[in-house]
């Protein structure tokens, strides 16, 4: 039989690649998201973006735009935080329903079985009803939004967060200036409200000088953002991949310590420690010798350039803090008068095992709210009754259910803090730990249940902590990353097998036999 030349074979076609959409890439075949749980992804992350920007700058809308509005604009984050909830419940993106998350959803039910608890022995009023909307809101609405995070949240979505504090850290540091440099009783320290209930007044430490509290209405919600920006600034400088470049570290940098500095925080300067010394520990903690050196160099110069620079470049605001420290020290029995008083605060709820009711006053009535409104239960003042925000919960839910709430604090505190430690182990990103050293502290130590400031940075941490550590942990094969996907093809469905190689094909009367 003739030899036949076979014709040269076509190339395989391949698909044209549309705009890029997020693709999970396992170690196995590729499986793609859905393009609209991804656009709600989006939506979430800004809708939570949204909310962490409020937190901030909420107490500048209450103080400077519109101070007869306060107490409505203190709930203006809430409708952004239904709406992350609508999306997460419509588009599937709720974890699975076990662990913490599942039990923080079944404590947002039992916190409303036991404010009717508290209303069938006490009564219901009007104060009652509005203490007990404000105690759930605290104690209970944004405990899900943390492990919600937790579960959507990437790594770009961390480094956008990182980089908006950063960023923020610039203007807020020139408002601190002007409130330090201003009168106590000045517009941009009390606010520009004329009646004197609606202005906001700091806790002085000098007759000339008060803590300043930038764009919230108190010095603990500036307390939060330095001590969180100090975390994300020792992130990202700790990072193994270059973020951003040196101007833009040294100037947000300028900024985060320029806060600190005039802050006149004991409390503020306690916690940046704790945020430098969990730095330090990433040296110990990670397996990676590039970020041992930098665990050690990096935060070690940045804190002996800030002592060394505070009497210089602030010696008002270095006087200001030494004069607030040793007054302290005066009144709590020496320089460690600080950590006695938080040890005691840790402990402090103890008394009110047998002191409070069964189920306590009220949700709510251990809180600011009810000091200003002057809620009374059978002659007792409970606002006035507690300081420490352990003790809170206990006037707050009772003996019962008050150790409950401290013992699932107490259980995630433990729980966040060894997924960070592994996460940051198992790889070399130091984005758990640092973002930990934080939200570790406010949620272990934290008015959470007493301040909506704190509470919010407090929730909104624990997720970003436990998104980074869900990325550092995922094997490099189980990492989100972005591919793009064929045009006109579902992103649920696999690409299409390829194409079988094409069998010879038959000879034929034009083929050139072979001589």
């Amino acid at each position: 039989m003739p030899a036949v030349t076979m014709l040269p074979r076509a190339p395989r076609a391949r698909p044209e690649r549309s705009a890029a959409s997020p693709v999970l890439a396992p170690a196995g075949p590729a499986v793609a998201l859905s393009p609209a749980r991804e656009r709600a992804r989006r939506r979430l992350v800004w809708t939570v973006l949204a909310i962490y920007l409020l937190a901030i700058f909420e107490g500048a809308i209450r103080k400077y735009i519109a101070p007869q509005f306060g107490q409505y604009i203190f709930f203006i984050r809430d409708p952004f935080l239904l709406y992350a909830y609508v999306l997460a419940t419509r588009f599937a993106l709720w974890p699975g329903n076990r662990g913490f998350f599942a039990l923080s959803v079944w404590m947002c039910v039992a916190g409303v079985l036991v404010f009717f608890m508290q209303a069938g022995v006490f009564g219901v009023d009007n104060i009652r009803l509005l203490l007990g909307v404000y105690g759930w809101r605290s104690y209970f609405f944004y405990v899900p939004l943390a492990f919600l995070m937790g579960a959507q949240f990437r790594r770009a979505d961390l480094l956008l967060f990182a980089r908006v504090t950063l960023l923020l850290a610039i203007p807020i540091g020139l408002l601190v200036l002007a409130q330090f440099a201003s009168p106590p009783d000045a517009p941009i320290n009390v606010g520009v409200a004329e009646e004197t209930a609606l202005q906001f007044k700091s806790v002085g430490i000098t007759i000339d000088r008060i803590r300043t509290t930038g764009t919230f209405t108190a010095p603990a919600g500036q307390q939060q953002f330095i001590a969180s920006a100090f975390a994300l600034l020792l992130a990202l400088l700790l990072l193994p991949r270059k973020q951003s470049g040196l101007i833009f570290f040294a100037v947000t940098a300028c900024g985060v310590l320029t806060c600190l500095a005039l802050s006149g925080s004991r409390g503020a300067m306690l916690h940046c420690a704790i945020v430098g010394l969990a730095a330090v520990s990433v040296a110990l903690v990670s397996k990676n010798a590039a970020l041992k050196a930098k665990a050690v160099f990096l935060p070690a110069a940045l804190v002996v350039a800030a002592v060394i620079l505070y009497p210089i470049v602030f010696p008002d605001g270095f006087a200001t803090f030494m004069s607030r420290w040793n007054a302290a020290a005066g009144s709590e029995g020496g320089d460690s008068g600080i950590l006695v008083r938080a040890v005691l605060g840790m402990v402090d709820f103890v008394r009110f095992i047998g002191e409070v009711p069964v189920l306590g006053y009220g949700i709510g009535y251990g809180g600011n709210a009810s000091i200003i409104l002057n809620a009374e239960v059978d002659g007792i003042k409970p606002g006035w009754l507690v300081e420490a925000d352990l003790s809170r919960q206990m006037v707050d839910l009772g003996p019962i259910f008050g150790l409950a709430y401290i013992a699932f604090r107490m259980a995630l505190v433990v729980w966040l803090g060894i997924t960070a430690l592994k996460a940051t182990r198992r790889s070399a990103d130091p984005l758990p730990v640092m973002l930990y050293a934080y939200a570790g502290v406010t949620l272990f130590a934290g008015q959470i249940t007493g301040n909506g400031s704190i509470n919010a940075y407090a929730w909104l941490f624990t997720g970003l902590c436990l998104a980074a550590a869900r990325g550092a942990s995922a094997p490099s094969g189980q990492r989100i990353v972005r591919t793009p996907a064929p045009v006109g093809m579902s992103p649920l469905r696999r690409p299409p097998p390829r194409a079988a190689r094409a069998l010879r094909r038959p000879p034929s009367r034009f083929a050139t036999p072979a001589r």
